[in-house]
């Protein structure tokens, strides 16, 4: 007759340990946050500075490897990349590297460039040339002012004349000289660009694929509206 009581006691015993046990557990889930461990404590003490680890010799022969394979033109014995191909024969032959890019188009460009600039350059050059020839010999005695032997400073009736014309073609002469160098290291700049974009897609295909997409926001919940743009490489 004694089992009734002792099951209601166990019974209220078990009862009393689960209620101990849920008052427990929130006042745990509630220790402020300066309870949390230091993240430093669980890292290894290492004062020394990371230094990056040397390349073995076998790694060294891998990355030299994947240099040389970038290599893939030759050009007077020699193994380059395209770019520094396209470079060096525009360098040597204006419009070469346009032909070399297959921008055949660009090779009367390049020539009516430097064409019109040198032209111009050789104008003020031979009249420089030719008023200072007609400086020195009427200095000399030898010639005098009008003298139908100078190409073009006969017309000058002037030795203050002639002096200035000196100085007139020799300043554009100087200039044009800066913009023929500066046209032909633009045109070797035009053939580094193509070989770069070489290995790019520049079909109808290509241009910018884009979509609308949702895009996560640091901080909030709700994404945010935008759009993914992708630039595809040509397979070769």
């Amino acid at each position: 007759m004694q089992h009734p009581p002792r099951a209601a006691s166990l019974l209220a015993w078990l009862l009393g340990l689960f209620l101990c046990l849920g008052t427990a557990r929130p006042a745990w889930a509630q220790l402020p946050s300066t309870a949390v461990v230091d993240p430093d404590l669980t890292r290894p003490i290492n004062d020394t500075a990371r230094v990056a680890p040397k390349l073995t010799k076998k790694q060294k022969r891998e990355q030299a490897a994947a240099d040389s394979a970038k290599k893939t033109e030759r050009l007077f014995g020699l193994r380059v990349t395209r770019p520094q191909k396209a470079l060096i024969l525009a360098g040597i032959a204006p419009g070469a590297g346009q032909i070399y890019n297959k921008k055949y188009w660009k090779v009367p460009l390049v020539y009516g460039l430097l064409g019109t600039l040198g032209t111009v350059e050789y104008f003020f050059q031979s009249h420089y040339y030719d008023y200072k020839r007609a400086k020195d010999e009427i200095a000399s005695g030898r010639q005098k002012l009008g003298s139908p032997d100078f190409k073009y400073a006969y017309v000058e009736n002037t030795t203050d004349r002639i002096e200035s014309g000196i100085i007139f073609y020799r300043r554009n002469r100087d200039l044009y000289i800066l913009l023929l160098l500066a046209g032909h290291g633009l045109q070797m700049l035009d053939a580094i660009v193509d070989a770069n974009l070489h290995d790019f897609d520049v079909g109808k295909d290509l241009t910018l694929h884009w979509q609308p997409a949702l895009l996560p926001v640091p901080g909030q919940l709700v994404p945010g509206v935008g759009a993914t743009v992708a630039l595809r490489v040509k397979q070769k």
